[in-house]
């Protein structure tokens, strides 16, 4: 069997692209095409099959209009012939880096998406042409070309076809070298990017990260940046990624949060794209994937980051003690973290993670923040245990090993632990029940002192916090998310609530000042409209149980301090 698709552009105002799918050769009496409802990296079932309009069959020269099976399985009947092309429209106006966009000026067009697909025929190769719009110049694609036509694309199998973002446009692209691998970036939108230091920094990371596994996995390696008004993300391929980068966020504020974004989404070449979790192998595209490991794929991956930024050059170790400090910070801070541990956060994001609601941050972690404050500890761990010769580059490198030996193996708990054990000396298994299993968190104090560096609590005492956030909706103050370690949650207070009065005095924008005077298990008296109806409830002010940290060097090391600190910055 033969498959090629062709993909173009007539009206691209009206956010339509056209999809042909050339099926010949066909030996079977019935096809089941079938569309993926997920793309990997974003754990979520998304339906992309519900932008898909008038999916028609040509059989014959006979136009069929195909019946479906399920949500995303369309019937084809090929008695008496031995190639149909099915033809149908997608709609593409969801702007993020996992779905399809096309307007006037540009198309990206996402595999999961896009596609469909021959029900148990996913091993097959496909020809992708685009059709190439009058106004649009530049492709840029890992997918290599056919007979040196960047207008014709081949796909080895499912698997690649859906791993392979395309932009299409007038973008701009840069080509530079770097570990010895040849890489494009795709970049559309302007912004305020310094492109000689943005190329400069992109090098180094990626020498960095090449280092640290020993190879490199590809021959050529695609970044497609969009420039955009206030969205930012990032999602990794095989031999690419796709990134939303706020626009003017390329100033000095704000440039760390874009490099290590790239920096993130590069580290995933090797962990989660070749090192990936055997629950994984194969995917299956139709229903969730569920494993528990995502604090490894996306915890480890976040620690690397910014830490691969600092050992680059690219950031400095002041503000990377600011990056640590912060995770610190956002970790302790999580009332959801003696509620959700790492493990089921990572079962969990199919419901969890993408649909976040106000009361999330009570019963939630972020398997990234959360993960990347683990695997620094570990890191920590078996830069202890070894005296500074061994740390968790050691642990990734030897992972990327056996992905090499074995690439359609897939790694499990087991694996990871018996990798930790191996390298370290220790018996990893209790530290792993203990963080990825259970509710607790580390003593960070203890282990950032094994560093020689101290973390200094920067909190105020005895300030008093609701607990409570608000926005002004149509000249109301509207409460939006509570937090139920403090007094509005405890008592009686809910989201959706309109405060007008804090003690009978009328709220304004500084609500606060009305109680500032007041200290801890006091109470004030706040008057609320829910649903239309007033309401009086008596609140006792708590405790702000918020710590602020940041981090210093020790002065005076001792000699295992002044190793690993070496070890670990240095």
């Amino acid at each position: 069997m033969k498959l090629k698709y062709t993909l173009s552009f007539s009206e691209p105002h009206t956010h339509y692209m056209e999809v042909e799918m050339h099926i010949s050769e066909i030996t079977a009496k019935q096809l089941l095409l079938k569309m993926a409802v997920w793309t990997p990296g974003s754990y979520l079932i998304r339906e992309f099959q519900e932008n898909i309009d008038k999916v028609e069959c040509i059989k014959n020269n006979e136009i069929i209009r195909l019946e479906k099976q399920d949500k995303n399985t369309w019937i084809v009947n090929t008695q008496n012939t031995s190639s149909v092309v099915i033809k149908y429209r997608i709609y593409c106006f969801e702007y993020s880096v996992r779905t399809n966009f096309v307007d006037d000026t540009h198309a990206l067009i996402n595999g999961a998406s896009t596609f469909l697909y021959i029900d148990g025929q996913e091993h097959l190769k496909s020809e992708i042409e685009i059709k190439q719009h009058k106004r649009w110049d530049n492709i840029s694609t890992a997918l290599p070309t056919i007979e040196n036509n960047k207008w014709v694309r081949i796909a080895n199998n499912l698997d690649e076809l859906i791993d392979s973002p395309i932009e299409i446009g007038n973008h701009i692209s840069y080509f530079f070298d770097a570990a010895n691998v040849s890489h494009e970036l795709a970049i559309y939108g302007q912004s305020n990017c310094i492109i000689e230091k943005f190329i400069n920094d992109l090098k180094k990371i990626i020498e960095t990260e090449v280092a640290i596994f020993g190879s490199h996995p590809c021959m050529h390696y695609v970044f497609i940046i969009h420039n955009t008004d206030n969205s930012y993300g990032g999602l990794e391929h095989a031999h690419s990624s796709v990134n939303h980068i706020t626009r003017w966020s390329y100033n000095i504020e704000n440039y760390q949060r874009t490099i290590s974004l790239l920096a993130h989404e590069y580290f995933h070449l090797w962990n989660v794209k070749r090192i990936r979790p055997k629950a994984f192998i194969p995917f299956n595209y139709t229903t969730e994937n569920y494993t528990e490991l995502l604090w490894f794929f996306e915890g480890i991956t976040s620690y690397y980051d910014d830490y691969i930024c600092y050992r680059a050059g690219v950031t400095s170790k002041e503000k990377f003690y600011q990056i640590v400090a912060n995770n610190i910070n956002d970790v302790v801070n999580t009332s959801g973290a003696d509620t959700q541990t790492l493990a089921e956060a990572s079962y969990d994001t199919w419901l969890k993670y993408y649909r976040r609601n106000e009361n999330s941050s009570n019963t939630q972690i972020n398997y990234y923040t959360h993960g990347a404050l683990i695997a620094m500890v570990f890191d920590f761990m078996i830069m202890q245990a070894t005296k500074g010769e061994k740390c968790l580059d050691d642990v990734m490198r030897i992972l990327y090993e056996e992905y090499l030996k074995h690439p359609n193996k897939g790694i499990t708990h087991k694996d990871i632990l018996a990798v930790f054990n191996s390298v370290s000396g220790l018996d990893f298994e209790p530290p792993f029940q203990q963080y990825i299993f259970t509710c607790s968190l580390p003593d960070i104090d203890l282990f950032l002192d094994l560093m020689g560096i101290e973390l200094i609590n920067t909190t105020e005492e005895d300030t008093v916090f609701l607990g409570l956030s608000t926005q002004w909706k149509e000249g109301k103050l509207m409460i939006s998310k509570l937090d139920k370690q403090y007094g509005a949650y405890k008592g009686g207070l809910s989201v959706e609530d309109e405060i007008i009065a804090i003690d009978r005095f009328r709220i304004n924008k500084e609500f606060s000042n009305i109680y500032a005077h007041k200290t801890v298990n006091d109470t004030i008296e706040v008057l609320v409209s829910r649903q239309g109806v007033i309401m009086s409830y008596t609140i006792s002010l708590t405790e702000d149980k918020r710590k602020r940290f940041r981090l210093s060097e020790r002065k005076n090391k001792d000699e295992l301090q002044y190793i690993l600190h070496k070890k670990w910055l240095e």
